[in-house]
Protein backbone atom coordinates (compact mmCIF):
# COMPACT_ATOMS: atom_id res chain seq x y z
CA UNK A 1 0.00 0.00 0.00
CA UNK A 2 3.22 1.96 -0.33
CA UNK A 3 2.46 4.86 -2.57
CA UNK A 4 -0.67 4.62 -3.17
CA UNK A 5 -3.42 7.31 -3.85
CA UNK A 6 -6.83 7.57 -3.76
CA UNK A 7 -6.83 8.09 -8.07
CA UNK A 8 -4.91 5.22 -8.07
CA UNK A 9 -6.54 2.84 -6.23
CA UNK A 10 -9.72 3.85 -8.10
CA UNK A 11 -7.83 3.24 -11.60
CA UNK A 12 -6.33 0.18 -10.67
CA UNK A 13 -8.37 -1.63 -7.65
CA UNK A 14 -10.38 -4.63 -7.81
CA UNK A 15 -14.28 -3.87 -6.37
CA UNK A 16 -15.02 -5.36 -3.27
CA UNK A 17 -18.01 -7.45 -4.59
CA UNK A 18 -15.81 -8.97 -8.03
CA UNK A 19 -12.58 -10.02 -4.94
CA UNK A 20 -15.04 -11.35 -2.92
CA UNK A 21 -16.29 -13.54 -5.71
CA UNK A 22 -13.41 -14.44 -6.81
CA UNK A 23 -11.26 -15.05 -3.84
CA UNK A 24 -14.00 -14.85 -0.36
CA UNK A 25 -11.58 -16.06 2.22
CA UNK A 26 -8.79 -14.42 1.08
CA UNK A 27 -10.34 -11.43 0.81
CA UNK A 28 -11.90 -11.30 3.77
CA UNK A 29 -9.06 -12.59 5.77
CA UNK A 30 -6.70 -9.23 4.28
CA UNK A 31 -9.93 -6.81 5.38
CA UNK A 32 -9.77 -8.44 8.90
CA UNK A 33 -5.76 -7.97 9.36
CA UNK A 34 -6.04 -4.75 8.27
CA UNK A 35 -8.84 -3.94 10.66
CA UNK A 36 -7.27 -5.60 13.35
CA UNK A 37 -3.86 -3.30 12.60
CA UNK A 38 -6.13 -0.18 12.53
CA UNK A 39 -7.68 -1.65 15.98
CA UNK A 40 -4.44 -1.26 17.42
CA UNK A 41 -3.03 1.66 15.99
CA UNK A 42 -6.13 3.74 17.33
CA UNK A 43 -6.21 2.02 20.62
CA UNK A 44 -10.09 0.69 20.44
CA UNK A 45 -9.64 -2.89 21.87
CA UNK A 46 -12.81 -2.02 24.13
CA UNK A 47 -15.05 -1.57 21.41
CA UNK A 48 -13.44 -4.81 19.04
CA UNK A 49 -12.62 -6.97 22.18
CA UNK A 50 -12.95 -10.40 19.96
CA UNK A 51 -12.42 -11.94 16.83
CA UNK A 52 -16.11 -12.30 16.09
CA UNK A 53 -16.59 -8.13 16.69
CA UNK A 54 -13.70 -7.89 14.25
CA UNK A 55 -15.45 -10.13 11.67
CA UNK A 56 -18.68 -8.59 12.29
CA UNK A 57 -17.05 -5.43 11.51
CA UNK A 58 -15.51 -6.99 7.85
CA UNK A 59 -19.23 -8.62 7.46
CA UNK A 60 -20.68 -4.79 7.64
CA UNK A 61 -17.78 -3.14 5.04
CA UNK A 62 -18.61 -5.97 2.09
CA UNK A 63 -21.82 -5.58 3.26
CA UNK A 64 -22.33 -1.59 2.65
CA UNK A 65 -20.00 -1.52 0.55
CA UNK A 66 -19.32 -3.23 -2.38
CA UNK A 67 -18.74 -1.17 -5.16
CA UNK A 68 -15.89 0.14 -3.31
CA UNK A 69 -12.69 -0.92 -4.73
CA UNK A 70 -10.38 -3.48 -1.79
CA UNK A 71 -7.44 -0.54 -2.05
CA UNK A 72 -9.92 2.11 -1.36
CA UNK A 73 -11.06 0.50 1.32
CA UNK A 74 -6.97 0.47 2.74
CA UNK A 75 -6.44 3.71 1.76
CA UNK A 76 -9.48 4.69 4.43
CA UNK A 77 -7.46 2.74 6.50
CA UNK A 78 -4.42 4.14 6.09
CA UNK A 79 -6.20 7.59 6.19
CA UNK A 80 -7.29 6.54 9.57
CA UNK A 81 -4.40 5.75 10.94
CA UNK A 82 -2.83 8.84 9.76
CA UNK A 83 -5.55 10.86 11.35
CA UNK A 84 -7.26 12.41 8.44
CA UNK A 85 -10.43 11.96 10.27
CA UNK A 86 -11.92 12.86 13.33
CA UNK A 87 -12.03 10.07 15.47
CA UNK A 88 -14.53 11.33 18.61
CA UNK A 89 -14.92 8.92 21.24
CA UNK A 90 -15.01 5.13 20.79
CA UNK A 91 -13.86 3.44 17.63
CA UNK A 92 -16.72 1.48 16.77
CA UNK A 93 -18.38 -0.22 13.73
CA UNK A 94 -20.78 2.45 12.94
CA UNK A 95 -17.71 5.62 13.61
CA UNK A 96 -15.86 3.14 11.34
CA UNK A 97 -18.52 3.15 8.55
CA UNK A 98 -18.67 6.62 8.65
CA UNK A 99 -15.29 7.15 7.82
CA UNK A 100 -15.54 5.23 4.83
CA UNK A 101 -18.50 7.24 3.63
CA UNK A 102 -16.53 10.34 4.12
CA UNK A 103 -13.45 8.74 2.06
CA UNK A 104 -16.44 7.79 -0.31
CA UNK A 105 -17.63 10.96 -1.07
CA UNK A 106 -14.34 13.11 -0.58
CA UNK A 107 -12.91 10.58 -3.21
CA UNK A 108 -14.50 7.87 -4.99
CA UNK A 109 -17.94 10.14 -5.91
CA UNK A 110 -15.78 12.76 -7.50
CA UNK A 111 -13.97 10.12 -9.84
CA UNK A 112 -16.66 7.83 -10.40
CA UNK A 113 -18.71 11.22 -12.12
CA UNK A 114 -15.91 12.28 -13.82
CA UNK A 115 -15.54 8.67 -15.20
CA UNK A 116 -19.09 8.69 -16.33
CA UNK A 117 -18.70 12.44 -17.97
CA UNK A 118 -16.04 10.37 -19.91
CA UNK A 119 -17.59 7.38 -21.07
CA UNK A 120 -20.69 9.63 -22.10
CA UNK A 121 -18.73 12.02 -24.06
CA UNK A 122 -17.45 8.80 -25.97
CA UNK A 123 -20.81 7.58 -26.81
CA UNK A 124 -21.89 10.77 -27.79
CA UNK A 125 -19.41 11.94 -30.25
CA UNK A 126 -18.95 8.80 -32.05
CA UNK A 127 -20.25 8.17 -35.49
CA UNK A 128 -21.79 5.37 -37.50
CA UNK A 129 -21.25 4.72 -41.28
CA UNK A 130 -24.41 3.33 -42.18
CA UNK A 131 -24.10 2.82 -45.33
CA UNK A 132 -20.91 1.23 -45.11
CA UNK A 133 -22.65 -0.74 -42.14
CA UNK A 134 -25.28 -1.79 -44.81
CA UNK A 135 -22.46 -2.56 -47.45
CA UNK A 136 -20.49 -4.90 -45.22
CA UNK A 137 -23.83 -6.99 -44.55
CA UNK A 138 -24.92 -7.14 -47.44
CA UNK A 139 -21.16 -8.51 -48.89
CA UNK A 140 -21.34 -11.41 -45.52
CA UNK A 141 -24.94 -12.13 -46.47
CA UNK A 142 -26.50 -11.23 -42.95
CA UNK A 143 -28.76 -8.99 -44.49
CA UNK A 144 -31.54 -10.90 -46.02
CA UNK A 145 -33.99 -9.08 -48.88
CA UNK A 146 -37.24 -7.34 -47.62
CA UNK A 147 -40.22 -9.86 -47.46
CA UNK A 148 -42.78 -9.95 -49.96
CA UNK A 149 -44.99 -7.16 -49.99
CA UNK A 150 -48.62 -8.56 -49.21
CA UNK A 151 -51.45 -8.16 -51.46
CA UNK A 152 -53.02 -5.45 -50.17
CA UNK A 153 -56.55 -5.77 -52.81
CA UNK A 154 -58.79 -8.01 -49.66
CA UNK A 155 -59.04 -6.25 -46.44
CA UNK A 156 -61.34 -8.38 -44.25
CA UNK A 157 -63.77 -7.21 -42.13
CA UNK A 158 -63.75 -8.71 -38.47
CA UNK A 159 -67.20 -10.72 -38.59
CA UNK A 160 -67.22 -11.32 -42.54
CA UNK A 161 -68.22 -14.97 -43.50
CA UNK A 162 -65.65 -14.79 -46.12
CA UNK A 163 -62.40 -15.58 -45.69
CA UNK A 164 -59.25 -14.82 -48.22
CA UNK A 165 -59.34 -16.98 -50.59
CA UNK A 166 -63.14 -17.30 -50.92
CA UNK A 167 -63.16 -13.54 -51.50
CA UNK A 168 -60.04 -13.26 -53.91
CA UNK A 169 -62.24 -16.04 -55.81
CA UNK A 170 -65.04 -13.51 -56.07
CA UNK A 171 -62.79 -10.31 -57.13
CA UNK A 172 -60.97 -12.56 -59.88
CA UNK A 173 -64.72 -13.53 -61.25
CA UNK A 174 -66.14 -9.97 -60.85
CA UNK A 175 -63.67 -8.79 -63.33
CA UNK A 176 -63.53 -11.46 -65.78
CA UNK A 177 -66.96 -10.61 -65.85
CA UNK A 178 -66.30 -6.86 -66.32
CA UNK A 179 -64.16 -8.03 -68.92
CA UNK A 180 -66.15 -10.33 -71.31
CA UNK A 181 -68.87 -7.20 -70.20
CA UNK A 182 -67.15 -4.82 -71.76
CA UNK A 183 -66.18 -6.94 -74.77
CA UNK A 184 -69.76 -7.52 -75.40
CA UNK A 185 -70.55 -4.30 -75.69
CA UNK A 186 -68.22 -3.21 -78.24
CA UNK A 187 -68.94 -3.96 -81.23
CA UNK A 188 -66.42 -6.07 -83.34
CA UNK A 189 -64.72 -4.35 -86.34
CA UNK A 190 -64.93 -6.64 -89.16
CA UNK A 191 -62.21 -6.01 -91.91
Amino acid sequence: MEGMTPAKAFEDGLTLHTALRIKRQETKVLLLGELERLVRHVNATRTFQTQTDLQDAVDDICEVFPTMKLEEILTAFKYIRQGRFELYGNFTTNVMLDCLRKYEDENTTTMREQKHQQVKQEIMTTQLDVRRLIRDLEKDGKLKDPRKKLDRTFIPYPNAKTDYYTGAQQTDKTTEETRTQGDEERPTETP
